[in-house]
């Protein structure tokens, strides 16, 4: 399953929408075919339905048949001629009137025998053994005498339909004719009615009017076939009519002698019988397999004639797609695309590939933009590179001139000189040799300190400077020049313009998730708000105060927002306060 996904995942998104086309195309056709399969069903259904209706018509027909040489049996046997001469004969078997009640019987027994177009001959068996026949007598040898005897003795003058001793045409009627003078009900002799069955289910079969002729029809009693007299798949037959006891199924399609059989299976009630019909199939099942293959084949052109178009669809859609990959491809590698992708104008397109295209030209349009704005910002880099090398002689000129300045100071005891061309040429390396932004306290500590000795020997004992900080500040890293500023601040503001002392005190103070480092200073205030009117431009900032500004962006630019420079005035004193997190991030 995962390789399936993952075989799906991996096509492209052509072939992902024509597989998922083909595949609701292979639902339709397994529809097809269960629709078919359903349809050929309910046919079959039909023609059992149409066939059993005829068979039933059939089974009719040859009851009422049988009913009716029954009704004669049973008139024949009440016939009072009969009657009277089979009780002569019974009770008189030495007269010499035999003869004429023989003559009297076989007379009356022709009235009989034309009351049905399907009895071949009547027999009445006497008790002595001889038969007075009507019709040929020959009839009653192919059925077991001696048999339906035992068999009629037990019904008491009822009637019983029996077949022959081998499979034939004909059927019997036997019954028992008892004398019906008095009651006394003696027995005076067997009746049998031999019926032409073979014909009686022929014109049955024919006066259904929907059974073909060519058809089979099978009765059987028992496991004895009644008719036809050749044999027809007997052993088939009978598992037939024992499937058809269990399961009570109605029909069935089996393949015969490379033929197809379509056979149902029925009763007949007043017999006790059961019967089989076999109908040839084949032409039936032809028709319905041509029926199928058309609509498979209608179905499979439609399905195919749907595929080509929806693929000439698909592949001018995605034409466009490939269009837009070929772009993105190009544009990766530097490379022009080719003309029919490139002259393509999607400009009055509204659909979505339109948008793609569009938004994609604009998107190339400004890399364009900002690439070559970035290769004039390294070409201006270049340049001031090239011009930086150029001018590293500079600061080493420099500090070499502060050296030898301060040589001269100390070898003309000009202590306060030498100070200040030390402290100058510390403040000149601190600020130009190390690149990096954040520095350990310490060292921001050291550049303080050369600022202010520089101060001190400038307005001598007009300057008081104070710095307080916790006992452990190796771990303490600050914005580099991020203090020395503040101090240089203060000074412009508080001494520049006045010829009073001025105090100044720098205190770092160690809180719970931050460091705060103040300075302070006399001679001078801070208006409200001030950074707010500096941004606002409502102040125009001069020399230091620029300074200040770029201080409070590199805190908040470095540390976030909620860090940066506050402005404050405290008993009549400015403070500055810069905060920086104890943690943070390398």
């Amino acid at each position: 399953m995962n390789r399936c996904i993952a075989w799906f995942n991996n096509l492209s998104l052509y072939k992902k929408i024509l597989t998922v086309f083909l595949l609701a195309m292979l639902g339709l056709l397994v529809t097809f075919l269960i629709s078919i399969k359903i349809l050929t069903s309910r046919y079959n259904e039909e023609l059992y339905q149409t066939n059993a209706n005829a068979l039933t018509h059939v089974t009719t027909y040859v009851e009422s048949e049988m009913q009716m040489v029954e009704t004669i049996s049973e008139n024949l046997i009440g016939d009072p001629v009969i009657q009277n001469n089979l009780g002569f004969l019974s009770e008189n078997p030495y007269s010499n009137r035999r003869s004429l009640a023989r003559r009297d019987i076989y007379q009356q027994l022709y009235s009989y025998i034309y009351r049905s177009s399907y009895i071949k001959s009547i027999n009445i068996i006497l008790a002595d053994g001889t038969n007075v026949c009507m019709g040929s007598s020959d009839e009653i040898l192919k059925f077991n005498v001696k048999e339906l005897d035992q068999k009629t003795e037990l019904l008491k003058g009822r009637a019983l339909w029996s077949p022959g001793q081998k499979p034939g045409p004909d059927t019997v009627c036997a019954r028992q004719v008892r004398k019906l003078k008095y009651l006394s009900l003696k027995k005076l002799g067997e009746l049998y009615i031999t019926v032409d069955m073979d014909q009686m289910i022929k014109d049955g079969l024919s006066n259904s009017g929907t059974l073909e002729e060519n058809s089979n029809f099978i009765l059987m009693s028992g496991d004895q076939r009644i008719y036809p007299e050749e044999p027809f798949h007997n052993e088939y037959c009978l598992e037939l009519i024992a499937d058809h006891k269990k399961s009570e199924s109605s029909y069935t399609i089996s393949n015969l002698n490379g033929n197809k059989e379509f056979i149902i299976s029925g009763h007949v009630p007043y017999a006790g019988w059961d019967y089989l019909y076999f109908r040839d199939y084949d032409p039936l099942f032809y028709r319905i397999q041509l029926i199928s293959m058309q609509i498979l084949l209608f179905t499979f052109c439609i399905i195919a004639g749907t595929a080509l178009c929806v693929n000439i669809i698909f592949r001018h859609i995605f034409r466009h797609l490939d269009y837009l990959i070929e772009k993105i491809q190009c544009f990766g590698s530097g490379e022009l695309p080719a003309c029919s992708v490139k002259c393509y104008d999607y400009e009055n397109r509204r659909d979505e590939i339109g948008q793609l295209h569009r938004s994609f030209d604009e998107m190339t349009q400004s890399v364009k933009v900002l690439r070559d704005e970035n290769y004039d910002k390294q070409l201006l880099v270049r340049d001031s590179t090239i011009k930086m090398l150029q001018q590293q002689i500079n600061p080493h000129f420099l500090y070499n001139t502060l050296d030898t300045i301060n040589w001269m100071a100390q070898s003309y005891g000009a202590e306060d000189i030498s100070v200040m061309v030390r402290s100058l040429g510390n403040l000149f390396r601190a600020s130009i040799a190390d690149q990096k932004d954040i520095i350990p306290l310490s060292e921001e500590l050291k550049v303080l300190d050369n600022y202010i000795r520089i101060q001190q020997i400038r307005f001598k004992d007009r300057l008081y400077y104070e710095l307080k900080t916790p006992e452990d500040i190796t771990g303490i890293l600050v914005p580099k020049l991020c203090i020395q500023p503040l101090v240089e601040n203060a000074l412009k503001h508080a001494m520049e313009d006045t010829d009073e002392m001025c105090c100044i005190h720098v205190n770092i103070i160690e809180m719970e998730h931050d460091y705060q480092i103040k300075v302070t200073n006399t001679g001078s205030r801070f208006e409200t708000d001030l950074l707010k009117k500096i941004e606002n431009k409502e102040i125009t900032p001069q020399g230091s105060g620029v300074g200040l500004i770029n201080i409070n962006s590199r805190l908040k630019l470095i540390y976030g927002e909620e860090y940066g420079l506050k402005f404050n005035n405290e008993e009549g004193k400015a403070v500055v306060t810069l905060s920086i997190p104890k943690k943070q991030e390398v």
